[in-house]
């Protein structure tokens, strides 16, 4: 997809189609929505560029975790998500040498019911508000394709877009982020694409995205 059929997509999905990050100082926290009748509300699109994953990408259905690169698009099988990556619930998150994350999820894994949050790096500069506007990098992956579907860092270059256009869990997701920090998310279906879903994300798909925060402005 090009950039502006992500913003189509995260404001449909919350922005193009891919997203990842680091372990250190992590801190795990898991959000319900107070207003359901907003999370089930259409999402409005991000800019968002199609991810291509590679013909292989897919790992085999019977290994315990599939990783995923959020560079090269990968995946591949694993007996267990790196000992040092931040978690909720069923998936993990790791920053890479490369600056790029890689984000592990157990294979059959419940859908999320909630929001759910864990900082792999807490930033020090300018906090998000809603409503702000913000330049960021990120990965997304979903529950049951476990292929990367939208990602900056294989694009090679951050997106900027207002919060207020994107899918309800980034909305409520991000704010509270600092400039510099990277964060997992782990967003319910109700707070994703919903019913409709989205290209490359089924309907009700639980979806995970690793984020790093660039900039923040009003």
């Amino acid at each position: 997809m090009s950039s502006r059929r992500l913003l189509t997509v995260i404001v449909g999905l919350a922005a193009s189609t891919s997203l990842v990050l680091s372990g250190c100082g992590q801190q795990t926290d898991e959000r319900t929505s107070t207003d359901s009748a907003e999370a089930t509300e259409a999402p409005v699109e991000a800019p968002m560029e199609e991810a291509e994953p590679p013909a292989d990408a897919a790992a085999p259905v019977d290994a315990p975790f599939v990783t995923m690169d959020c560079v090269s698009l990968q995946a591949m099988p694993v007996d267990a998500p790196p000992a040092d990556a931040a978690t909720v619930e069923a998936a993990s998150a790791i920053f890479q040498p490369n600056g790029a994350p890689a984000i592990t999820i157990a294979t059959g894994a419940a859908p999320a019911t909630a929001l759910g949050i864990a900082d792999i790096r807490e930033g020090d500069g300018a906090e998000v508000q809603p409503g702000d506007t913000v330049t960021v990098n990120y990965c997304g992956v979903g529950y049951g394709g476990l292929t990367v579907f939208d990602s900056s860092w294989s694009r090679g270059e951050p997106i900027s877009f207002p919060l207020a256009n994107l899918i309800p869990g980034w909305q409520e997701g991000i704010p509270g982020m600092k400039v510099g920090g990277q964060r997992l998310l782990v967003i319910p279906g109700a707070l994703g694409y919903g019913e409709n879903g989205a290209p490359g994300i089924a309907p009700n798909e639980t979806l995970v995205f690793v984020i790093e925060l660039l900039d923040t402005a009003s």
